[in-house]
């Protein structure tokens, strides 16, 4: 009975001791589960920070290759427009030099062509001139009462231009009067031609 009692005592004390290594282990655990989980926040916190930082450091490098791609667009279109600008006006410069010297060669063929034809204009004006003076002639050769004299001596176209005048007047029976009126500016100096196809009245 007494070893029974001892074994138990035994038994118990052994007991004890395994409780107190669970209770010791579990208390251990605790603050390891408790220590592992503020490392693990603390390591979150960590990761959200780097990756906030990695977030933005994506985006300012995104905005600066955005920002120097169009600061190259912006270059590059600028040196275009220019480029084109001056293309454009090296075209007008050109296109203006060729039509001063079309207009430069036009007018020495208009001068070379007027230089040409020169003489043939001014043969027809004066065959035109000489057509006219024809016509003229040919007018006056066909008035009846127009007196032409060849002569310059004034005495003999005054006598010439009595006779006719007599004789015209004659035949129209002019009025005395009006016959030595004619006669007296005949005589006054009246040159070769003188109307006569007014009748007496």
């Amino acid at each position: 009975k007494e070893e029974r009692e001892k074994e138990q005592q035994t038994g118990d004390q052994k007991v004890n001791e395994v409780q107190v290594q669970l209770d010791k282990m579990k208390t251990e655990t605790k603050v390891k589960l408790a220590k592992i989980k503020e490392e693990s926040l603390i390591k979150i916190q960590d990761i959200n920070a780097e990756g906030e930082l990695a977030t933005t450091k994506l985006q300012q490098d995104k905005d600066a290759v955005l920002m120097t791609k169009r600061a190259t667009a912006q270059r590059d279109a600028g040196q275009l427009r220019a480029e084109t600008e001056k293309f454009v006006q090296q075209q007008e410069s050109e296109a203006n030099l060729e039509a001063q010297r079309n207009t430069a060669r036009a007018s020495e063929l208009m001068a070379k062509a007027e230089g040409t034809a020169a003489p043939y204009v001014e043969a027809r004006k004066q065959f035109e001139t000489t057509q006219k003076r024809m016509n003229v002639w040919e007018a006056l050769a066909g008035n009846k009462d127009l007196i032409v004299s060849g002569e310059t001596d004034p005495e003999l176209n005054a006598l010439m231009l009595s006779d006719a005048i007599l004789d015209s007047k004659v035949a129209s029976q002019t009025t005395k009067s009006q016959l030595l009126a004619e006669m007296l500016v005949l005589q006054r100096g009246s040159k070769v031609m003188l109307n006569m196809g007014t009748g007496g009245g």
